[in-house]
């Protein structure tokens, strides 16, 4: 966290308060909740600012790190994301996963490769300038899911050198979670900065989650953000849904449907500050138990806003995900549009 924002923080503190105990005690039992799900991947971990100082409300970004040394050649930094995807995912799943991102074009009427454009979106042009914004929208129904998605494009782009331009959005309420034993944080830290908000929904209403913390955070969320969009090059990760797609059963137990959450309109007025915009999803297809991956269009944000709303944007790109997901399950899913 650079000067300028830390001073932020302390202004917010001085004038606000500072709720964050109050925030985690209302993430206990929604923690507890998620954690009795079945199928459930994510462990609760304990409230601690001193091991976990991104618990607290006025860390609203943390930067990425390569965790391994600088002399480590890049052959090995790639190879060790082989061996851990493969073992995620199968070495055929894996690879054919990789392929696709590779050879995926940018739209249906562009046929030159994603990975081109979301690199020449980062680098700029041949001074270095003119960079673009992209927000890589990735609809989940199992955690990991995210993680994955963004596994492959680093390992398309050979993205090591570039972590410092790419984000993920997370939930506040994911710096008290682990998955396989590693906190979040620390999971996609060496992939990406990490930006906190905290996301008004039914689920955040239910567990009390207060008002003037979310304010806080979303706030400083926003003021860590502005500088980096301003720089250009920011390639971020972002669920605007604020949450996996949810598993609807019938009376028996049995699936019935998915649904995609709502989303807050404040959730869609943010791909204001992005240039383009991909909406994508990894899903295991339980007849086949095979995975599948949708990747979207590349939406020129910049220009469609000319004659559409974000929320309409947004919708555009979740009808093309729910899609996706209903084409992977064989299953209805259900979208509620934005506009």
């Amino acid at each position: 966290m650079n000067e300028e924002l830390r001073l932020t923080c302390e202004k917010f503190r001085a004038r606000w308060g500072d709720p964050t105990e109050e925030l985690h005690a209302a993430y206990d039992p929604w923690l507890a909740d998620m954690a009795s799900r079945p199928g459930n991947l994510l462990e609760p971990i304990e409230f601690d600012l001193e091991k976990h100082p991104e618990q607290g409300i006025f860390k609203p970004k943390i930067d990425a790190l390569d965790p391994y040394p600088k002399w480590m050649p890049d052959r090995l930094y790639y190879a060790g994301i082989d061996i851990k995807m493969v073992r995620s995912l199968g070495l055929l799943a894996y690879t054919q996963l990789l392929d696709q991102m590779r050879q995926q074009p940018v739209s249906s009427d562009d046929p030159s490769l994603l990975v081109d454009r979301l690199m020449a979106n980062q680098r700029g042009d041949e001074n270095g300038e003119n960079k673009r914004n992209t927000m890589w929208v990735t609809s989940h129904i199992n955690f990991q899911e995210l993680g994955y998605s963004k596994a492959l494009r680093l390992r398309a782009k050979k993205d090591r050198a570039n972590i410092g331009s790419n984000g993920v959005l997370f939930n506040k309420l994911m710096t008290r979670q682990t998955y396989m034993g590693e906190t979040l944080v620390d999971t996609f830290r060496p992939a990406s900065n990490i930006y906190f908000s905290s996301p008004i929904s039914a689920s955040s209403e239910r567990f009390g989650v207060p008002e003037n913390a979310s304010r806080i955070v979303n706030a400083l969320f926003l003021k860590a953000l502005k500088p980096d969009l301003a720089k250009g090059g920011l390639e971020m990760d972002a669920a605007l849904t604020g949450k996996q797609i949810v598993r609807v059963n019938d009376e028996n137990g049995q699936l019935d449907h998915y649904e995609i959450p709502e989303i807050n309109p404040s959730s869609a007025e943010l791909i204001r500050g992005f240039h383009d915009i991909v909406g994508s999803t990894i899903v295991k297809s339980p007849g086949t138990g095979k995975w599948r991956m949708g990747i979207g269009d590349v939406i020129n944000v910049e220009e469609l806003l000319k004659t559409n709303s974000p929320a309409e944007i947004v919708d555009s790109v979740y009808r093309d995900i729910a899609k996706s997901v209903e084409e992977f399950t064989g299953t209805d899913v259900v979208y509620r549009p934005l506009a």
